[in-house]
């Protein structure tokens, strides 16, 4: 399971919305073991596509450097569906490289609520998993 402060959980939704009306992307690191997000890193969509996305190499690599160099891991990739439901696309199933990590998917259909899932993708298996917001103080709030 995931957990997730609510103000990084915030930075996120933040990012994303402020990219509207194209995808927005970025990582998540964190301790794989305890599956503790500690930090978000915003990556610039290079295809600037409100119907696709890919990671800007040079940013997506000072990340991962970086989220290594703090001792993290990788714990998800995240991207928004701007108009779309919050559900992997056939394309983000073929894309997703990194089994180790999940993937969150934010729906912004309904920008005043946008919707959040996880998923596990490896091969063509996509298995929905869950994600714990709480406040910085460790109370759930979901």
């Amino acid at each position: 399971m995931l957990t997730i402060e609510r103000p990084l959980l915030n930075q996120l939704i933040d990012h994303l919305q402020a990219c509207y009306p194209l995808e927005g992307c970025g990582l998540l690191a964190g301790d794989a073991e305890m599956g503790w997000v500690t930090a978000v890193y915003p990556i610039e969509n290079s295809l600037h596509s409100p119907t696709a996305y890919k990671m800007d190499p040079a940013q997506q690599i000072q990340g991962m450097l970086d989220l290594e160099a703090r001792g993290w891991q990788l714990l998800a990739i995240y991207h928004s569906h701007p108009h779309g439901l919050e559900v992997p696309s056939a394309t983000d199933i073929t894309l997703a490289t990194y089994p180790e990590a999940l993937y969150i998917i934010v729906s912004l259909q309904e920008r005043a609520a946008p919707v959040v899932r996880t998923f596990r993708i490896a091969g063509q298996a996509v298995i929905e998993q869950t994600m714990r917001v709480v406040q910085p103080s460790g109370e759930n709030c979901v």
